[in-house]
């Protein structure tokens, strides 16, 4: 039995057999503000290597603030609704999604959305700095978030509706010591879930983890996807632990972004991809790196690693 990409898909988020784990490798591109140099890189990246995912990745920026720079509750005060319908200014990501969808009918597309959290500290000057702020003037602080969560719900759902199967939402602040539990709670939660509400119509949605140490994913566990990805082999939190614990949700992972993929280890690589195997016991397994792999990265590792994927059908 071989099956087709949206096929395998779908059964891996149902807990159904499949012939082999999907797997989705992935880099930032440099569209230089295009949606439709996002949507070329795109289906030519992820079309010559036939991943089971297509994801459009977030290289066209939420527009800077007014002034360029948040630094005290002004700046989130000014922070305004923004349109991501045709010809309004965060419409790019939806442009490029339906170039995809376009050009790429039968393909599983996921859009990237990074959360409010994950947007903010761009605009602040880094993590510790938003902290600072947020200490400082709460009120302006959520105030800004809540704006923030808005417009980036109208980026998931102009995105779904222009053909993507699910957003590839990315969420920060629970890892790197950034923030409490307490303060997640109350910064991250409300506007993470307020821009995922809007993610309900995708089949597919996946929430990132991003975090090189001290990930507590714990906090974020009943948020509504069917899918969880985080850098397992950089975290220390083995797929196992998750998948364990909930056993209804996939996890997507596997392969260490920075490791021997980069290297071009070819069995150092095929061994983390049994090891995902059997930590999940082949069962809800999407193979991915935990996070973008260098942009510089041979096409010969990229292509080594999808070959090895055919070596594990049916394990």
């Amino acid at each position: 039995m071989i099956l087709k990409a949206r096929e395998r898909v779908r059964r891996v988020l149902g807990g159904q057999g499949v012939d082999r784990p999907p797997v989705c490798l992935w880099h930032h591109f440099r569209p230089e503000g295009s949606a439709s140099a996002l949507a070329d890189a795109t289906s030519r990246f992820f079309g010559d290597l036939d991943l089971d995912l297509f994801k459009v990745m977030p290289d066209l920026p939420y527009p800077a603030p007014p002034g360029g720079r948040i630094t005290d509750a002004a700046g989130w005060n000014a922070l305004q609704p923004v349109g991501a319908g045709p010809g309004e200014p965060l419409h790019g990501r939806a442009e490029a999604v339906e170039a995809v969808r376009r050009a790429r009918s039968e393909a599983v597309v996921l859009a990237t959305v990074f959360s409010p959290l994950a947007t903010a500290p761009q605009f602040t000057g880094g993590g510790p700095a938003f902290v600072r702020l947020a200490a400082a003037s709460p009120e302006s602080t959520h105030r800004g978030l809540s704006t923030l969560g808005g417009n980036l719900a109208g980026v998931c759902a102009a995105c779904l509706e222009a053909g993507a199967d699910g957003i590839y939402f990315a969420t920060n602040g629970h890892g790197e010591r950034l923030l409490t539990e307490e303060d997640y709670r109350a910064f991250g939660r409300p506007y993470d879930l307020l821009a995922l509400a809007a993610c309900a119509p995708g089949w597919c949605n996946v929430l990132h983890l991003h975090a090189a140490t001290g990930l507590h994913w714990r906090w974020v566990s009943d948020y509504p996807t069917p899918v969880f990805s985080w850098s397992d082999r950089r975290t220390g939190v083995p797929l196992a632990e998750v998948a364990g614990a909930l056993p209804q949700k996939a996890v997507m992972g596997g392969i260490d972004e920075i490791g021997a993929i980069v290297r071009g280890d070819r069995a150092g690589l095929e061994a983390e991809m049994r090891e995902a195997l059997r930590q999940t016991e082949s069962r809800r397994l999407i193979l991915a790196g935990g996070c973008s792999l260098p942009e510089d990265i041979p096409a010969e590792h990229l292509r080594m690693a999808r070959d090895l994927v055919e070596g594990l059908r049916s394990e």
